[in-house]
């Protein structure tokens, strides 16, 4: 067996490696950007978020043989790796930058958005969901709101916007548990993409119960949960990616003011 003396020194060989490592990858980060740059000129429309190939990544990574690390700390740290990244990708147009609603002084929402996002955006308050909607439309703007009723149904603004979309759920590591139910959502302007294992989200005006609405979504091949209801309006997620013009959430039984407002991938 190793002495301890021995096994402290593997320790910082490794450290010492991991660093050349990082290095390396923030340095391919950097020519990333320089490459987009070229392509997209100085004015930017497209956001540097891409929660689709995160996921696939990161559900990658976890799937591969480990003998000690757990699944929660692979998850953080790639999740700073890429938010480190992103940094470094979009430094000249300003970075990312996360917003909450000044409402919601909430530490736990917090600290589930730093989880999702990393320490690298820089981080600031809005007035109100509004404001935080509103903010989303920039590309390089997130907002992160919570899904407590008593903040109103706010998400259901999102059926007016063009672009903003419901692209990650919070906490992110809880979203396979059973039983467990998103607290918070982020909002960017991207239109989510399909990742093979996604939670769909999707409103209702509909008075019938939650537990009825769940019936009719389940007889039109749904598998639905309901997540929130607040000012006569009712959130759902639908276990899988839906496409938001898909003909079978068109039903009059399903309410009259009802639509797709975005999807997050379960990792």
């Amino acid at each position: 067996m190793s002495s301890l003396a021995d096994l402290r020194t593997q320790i910082d060989a490794l450290d010492t490696e991991l660093l050349r490592l990082i290095d390396a990858r923030a340095a391919l980060g950097q020519a990333i950007g320089e490459a987009k740059a070229k392509e997209e000129g100085t004015n930017r429309q497209v956001s540097l978020l891409r929660p689709d190939r995160e996921a696939l990544l990161i559900r990658k990574l976890i799937a591969m043989p480990r003998k000690a690390a757990s699944e929660a700390v692979v998850v953080r740290i790639w999740r700073e790796l890429i938010s480190e990244n992103l940094r470094i990708q979009g430094a000249a147009h300003g970075g990312l930058h996360l917003n909450m609603s000044a409402g919601e002084h909430s530490k736990e929402v917090l600290v589930w958005a730093r989880e999702r996002f990393g320490f690298a955006p820089s981080f600031g308050y809005v007035n109100d969901a509004t404001a935080a909607i509103q903010a989303a439309r920039d590309v390089r703007q997130i907002s992160v709101l919570s899904l407590d009723p008593r903040g109103g149904a706010w998400w259901a603004r999102l059926l007016a916007e063009p672009k903003v979309r419901i692209i990650a759920a919070l906490p992110e590591l809880t979203l396979k548990i059973a039983g467990a139910r998103p607290h918070a959502v982020a909002l960017a302007a991207i239109q989510p993409e399909p990742t093979g294992d996604d939670l769909t989200f999707w409103v209702s005006d509909s008075r019938e119960h939650e537990n009825k609405i769940v019936e009719h979504l389940s007889l039109r091949g749904f598998a639905a949960e309901w997540l929130c209801t607040a000012q006569g309006l009712k959130l759902f997620g639908l276990i899988g990616y839906v496409q938001e013009n898909d003909e079978r959430l068109a039903a009059d039984s399903l309410g009259s003011l009802s639509g797709i407002i975005g999807a997050a991938p379960r990792i």
